[in-house]
């Protein structure tokens, strides 16, 4: 025990503020949690086709549409679905590069400073389509020269917001009463 500026400070009393200093810092179970929450509203943003805002997507051009009848795009990929929906999932590569943990160009990463933790949730494009994702997100010209409008998807609307913060606070719930 030791005595500080008149205060009586123990070992029990440092170990609760170095915990609750800590109380940000999540561990990897806490970690994956609220990261499958953030998953589930990107998830979210292409089943329901709208911007995280709410704002809905921009309809599939007609030529686009016109392709997905013939159901082969201009690469010769074949694929099965709809003319007009859904949107941005002909395949279900791009959704599941972002809402599926193992595929292979998803982006998860965890940075723990000791105090908090920042989660990084995203995917990488696939290299022999480069750009691919931030046009389809933000919209842009593609190497054939078509126009395609934004259709965001990254983000979270406010449903998926509250979600999250649900799961926080019960996290750190949970934690101040361990402490």
């Amino acid at each position: 025990m030791r005595i500080t500026a008149g205060l009586v400070q123990d070992d029990e009393y440092n170990d609760f503020w170095h915990n609750l200093a800590g109380i940000g810092d999540l561990g990897a179970r806490e970690t994956e949690i609220i990261a499958d929450t953030a998953r589930r509203g990107i998830h979210e943003n292409f089943k329901r086709e709208q911007s995280p805002d709410g704002t809905p997507w921009t309809p599939l051009a007609p030529y686009t549409q016109q392709q997905r009848r013939a159901g082969i795009d201009e690469r010769g990929i074949p694929f099965s679905t709809g003319a007009e929906h859904p949107i941005l999932r002909r395949t279900d590569d791009l959704l599941l590069s972002f809402v599926n943990p193992r595929h292979p160009r998803n982006i998860t990463i965890a940075d723990h400073d000791g105090w908090n933790t920042r989660i990084t949730l995203g995917a990488v494009d696939d290299p022999q389509t480069p750009n691919r994702i931030a046009t389809l997100h933000a919209g842009g010209t593609t190497a054939t020269g078509r126009i395609v409008p934004p259709r965001p998807f990254v983000g979270l609307g406010t449903k998926a917001i509250r979600q999250l913060e649900a799961q926080a606070l019960a996290i750190l719930t949970q934690r101040v009463k361990n402490l």
